[in-house]
């Protein structure tokens, strides 16, 4: 009789697992962190091409895909930015339309908006780059915890700078800090997820 009892406390118990598993899963995001609980960003001030001062308020309503880097980066900034391209295809005309990538450059005093603008447009043209002065830069990357570093050697300037990006929601609150390793497929389910309300 014990053993029968324990192996249905044991059956019960698997039963139980597996159907929590998929709300497990489904519940954390498919690119990368959830960082909903760190309350990241809320400050963007930075210009578009034409000069606009843009905020995260522009985009209220839409998923905002932001993401840091520089355009004489060699190999980050290309490929995330190709991956965003290939993410926004993935989604259908109604969900794409509600997406906005965000590109901001960490090297104002060498790209000027025109530069950004332009390199930016050239992985999708509804792209929007964005530059400031560095202390704008500072403040934007400290809200949201970004890392990067631009220092001289040899006359050269290198910066360098971490390869994540963020998934903020249409509410404005950062929801998912985004892996470089993060799929065109990843990145498309956690944006169905944030406009669909998410859970998270």
């Amino acid at each position: 009789m014990q053993r029968s009892a324990g192996r249905s406390r044991r059956g019960l118990l698997l039963a139980s697992l597996g159907a929590l598993l998929p709300r497990i899963a489904a519940a954390r995001p498919a690119s990368g962190q959830d960082v909903t609980a760190q309350h990241l960003g809320g400050v963007l001030d930075l210009r578009d091409r034409a000069g606009r001062l843009r905020r995260l308020a522009d985009f209220r309503g839409k998923v905002v895909l932001l993401f840091f880097g520089y355009t004489r980066c060699p190999d980050v900034c290309p490929t995330t930015l190709l991956r965003m391209a290939q993410t926004v295809r993935l989604l259908r005309p109604d969900e794409s339309a509600r997406v906005q990538v965000l590109w901001a450059t960490v090297d104002p005093d060498r790209d000027t908006p025109a530069l950004v603008g332009d390199y930016v447009a050239a992985f999708d043209p509804a792209f929007l780059g964005l530059s400031g002065s560095v202390a704008q830069t500072d403040a934007v990357t400290a809200a949201f915890k970004f890392r990067y570093e631009i220092a001289t050697y040899r006359q050269q300037v290198l910066v360098s700078h971490s390869p994540d990006g963020y998934l903020i929601d249409a509410q404005g609150r950062t929801r998912v800090r985004i892996g470089y390793e993060a799929t065109p497929e990843q990145l498309a389910s956690d944006v169905r997820s944030a406009l669909a309300g998410g859970g998270r």
